[in-house]
């Protein structure tokens, strides 16, 4: 599994993105879900559905100030950034709501900053 870090202002908040992952990599995404206060049951789910192709999951936590998003193997490049720019979305949500922001501004701008981050850490993605 890949394992890239976003972060968002002077370490205000930090996004995990996790990507090329197959069943060897179990462990390392059990114990990331289980850091951000995911119970067994929802992390059974969650490993379902990465093992599909084109989805993705995003979890935030609060307390850790950060999120974690998952991105399956995908069909296309298409796919795979769709997914991510999908799970970074949710990432900036997460964020908008903890710092109180304004949600239409802040949310666009913020969406485009992990998704510029993104782009220049990734580049090409796994499929």
């Amino acid at each position: 599994m890949i394992t890239k870090y976003l972060e968002v202002g002077d370490n205000d908040w930090g996004v995990l993105v996790n990507y090329d992952f197959d069943i060897l990599d179990h462990d390392d995404i059990w114990a990331i879900c289980k850091s951000f206060g995911m119970s067994d049951k929802s992390i059974n789910k969650a490993l379902r559905i990465l093992s599909s192709y084109n989805t993705g999951m995003a979890i935030s936590s609060d307390d850790l100030r950060m999120s974690a998003i998952f991105i399956s193997k995908a069909t296309s490049p298409s796919e795979w950034w769709s997914s991510c720019l999908h799970e970074l979305r949710h990432c900036a949500q997460a964020i908008i709501d903890y710092y109180g922001a304004d949600w239409n501004e802040d949310d666009a701008y913020l969406t485009g900053f992990l998704t510029k981050r993104a782009v220049e850490l990734i580049g090409e993605p796994c499929f």
